[in-house]
Formats: C-alpha cells, sequence, structure tokens
C-alpha cells in the first residue's frame, strides 16, 4: 500500500512539474511589415509577447540579424498570463528598396526557447547619387582633388540642395543653387584638398535637402591619401 501511494504521489508530482512551464507567444506574430521606410529614418515596432504558460518567463538576449537591427526588452521577467514588450527598430541608412530581416528572441520558453521573428520594409527615397560613394584614389596633401556625382530626383516635387556636413578637413561640396525636378539630376563635386598623409581614406559627408521625408542623405568617402611628389 505504502509502495502504491508513493508511487501515485511521484506521478501527481511529476506530473505538475512537467505542466509547470513559461511559454511564449508573440501577440501580433512572429511576421510583420514596415511597409515604406523613407532612406535614412528608423523605423520601430512593439512586439507584445505574452507568457501563456504558468511559470515565470525569463526573457534572455535578442540576437539580431545586422548592425541595422536594435532591440529593447520593456521586462525580462513576465509571470503567467502576462505581456511585456519587445522594442524592435530597423534602420534604413544603408538600404534601398525591398530588404528582409530577422531577429532571434531567446528565452526559457518550453514551447519556443529561440523564437524567429522577421520583418520586411521598402526602403523608399526622394534622392538617389550614382556612383553611391565619394572615391580619392591617390589624393595628394596639399593638392586638390575633385570628384563629381549625379544626383536624381525620385521624387514627385522638385527638390534643392540646402548644404551639407563633415568632419574631413579640407573636403568641401558644391551642390546646385537651383532645384532638381522630379526624374531630373544635377551634378554634385566634392573638392578635397588633404593636409596630411592616410593609407586608408574611410569618412562621409551629410548632404542637406529640402525633402521632408529625405531631409538629409550621407554619402561615404572612401580613397588614400599620399604624400605630394615634385616631378
Amino acid at each position: 500500500m505504502k509502495k502504491m501511494l508513493s508511487a501515485v504521489c511521484f506521478i501527481f508530482v511529476f506530473s505538475a512539474l512537467g505542466f509547470a512551464q513559461p511559454q511564449i507567444e508573440v501577440v501580433s506574430g512572429i511576421k510583420f511589415d514596415f511597409g515604406d521606410v523613407n532612406r535614412g529614418t528608423t523605423a520601430e515596432k512593439d512586439l507584445v509577447i505574452k507568457n501563456v504558460g504558468n511559470e515565470t518567463l525569463t526573457l534572455g538576449k535578442v540576437d539580431v540579424s545586422c548592425g541595422c537591427t536594435g532591440s529593447v526588452v520593456s521586462n525580462d521577467k513576465i509571470a503567467p498570463g502576462k505581456t511585456g514588450t519587445v522594442k524592435i527598430s530597423f534602420n534604413s541608412q544603408n538600404f534601398s528598396g525591398a530588404v528582409h530581416k530577422s531577429v532571434t528572441i531567446n528565452s526559457n520558453a518550453s514551447n519556443s526557447p529561440r523564437t524567429l521573428v522577421e520583418f520586411t520594409a521598402n526602403v523608399v527615397q526622394d534622392l538617389v547619387v550614382e556612383p553611391t560613394h565619394f572615391w580619392f584614389r591617390d589624393a595628394q596633401v596639399g593638392q586638390m582633388s575633385t570628384v563629381a556625382l549625379t544626383l536624381k530626383n525620385l521624387g514627385k516635387s522638385s527638390l534643392t540642395i540646402t548644404g551639407f556636413k563633415t568632419q574631413l578637413e579640407g573636403l568641401k561640396i558644391k551642390y546646385p543653387e537651383k532645384a532638381i525636378e522630379p526624374g531630373g539630376s544635377a551634378q554634385l563635386v566634392a573638392e578635397f584638398k588633404p593636409s596630411a598623409a592616410r593609407p586608408v581614406l574611410s569618412d562621409g559627408v551629410f548632404v542637406t535637402t529640402s525633402s521632408k521625408a529625405q531631409p538629409q542623405m550621407y554619402i561615404q568617402i572612401y580613397g588614400n591619401i599620399k604624400e605630394f611628389k615634385f616631378e
């Protein structure tokens, strides 16, 4: 009789432990779409996380697929039946067109300890440049180097370039004073007179515009700088 009672107690305890588990549910689903995102802006979404189990759900690190994606956990401990949020942010600066990324929410959930959440976006922009960066190959100290890019207006209204900002010493940007009409293009000219040699040049410039959707665009600068040799 004692053995039977012990067996029954063991089964009861084992069953209770077996059913005492935290379980995760992403309330809005594990796939979502940011829709159209203006290039250079950051899109954000709060994912509602619910604990549908009967033990405390502990959220761990959120792994992201690239540096363009960030996450913030509102509360890493979620009681049974309660909810918390994971904020997902997407920086569209270096993207164009269709984008597909993912994040992985790590937790102690018995049903999904690594919950994969996927999102899509369509990065749009009013202005594009071709090529996509300024390239100063073998620029020389004290000498002027000039590189030109072509600006294209892909928007539905005329745009003007209003200025530029950069931390690269010796760089100046010449931009058109007249508005660029929809479908039109213009030149953006970079004049660079470096003061010191650099084996690798990696910098950038912010070009400001009249576009509400794209008030500034970041253009990368690459190349190298050599000492000037008089010939």
